[in-house]
């Protein structure tokens, strides 16, 4: 997979990766709100491509208000592409960046059907919130210290 800074022309594509994610891994209504962080994120969101097709997605931010705290956000891969390392390889070029700025804390917000891909990674869960995304997805917040 190739992965590369996200462009503004890519917006329908990685709508389609949140779309076809839905509503197993995101609610509907938080794509109002992805679409919307698009729209303002900047260069540390990145999408994987195969043979041309974006296929994942996903970013890193410094945490607001922790310094020496990242956050990764909208990290994603199409459902037909689940199960074959290409949310671990996103994962790791995003942790290798964040680790590339010195030593960190890595946070993350997930839900239930994705929090044993992280601690896979060594990700710890510090907080789980029932219905925290939408009903029937609990909001597990997670951390890593690099």
């Amino acid at each position: 997979m190739l992965i590369s800074a996200y462009q503004a022309a890519d917006l329908r594509e990685v709508l389609d990766v949140f779309d076809c994610n839905v509503p197993k891994y995101f609610a509907e209504s938080e794509r109002a709100e992805f679409e919307e962080f698009l729209g303002s994120f900047g260069d540390r969101y990145l999408v994987g491509r195969e043979e041309g097709k974006l296929i994942a997605c996903g970013g890193y931010a410094p945490h607001r208000t922790e310094p020496g705290t990242w956050t990764l956000c909208w990290g994603m891969v199409a459902a037909e592409h689940h199960r074959r390392g290409l949310g671990a390889q996103l994962l790791r070029h995003r942790l290798d960046a964040i680790a590339a700025t010195g030593p960190a804390t890595v946070v993350l917000a997930t839900s239930q059907h994705s929090a044993g891909f992280f601690e896979r990674f060594g990700f710890v869960t510090a907080n789980v919130v029932p219905d925290g995304f939408a009903p029937g997805i609990d909001q597990y917040d997670m951390r890593l210290r690099l």
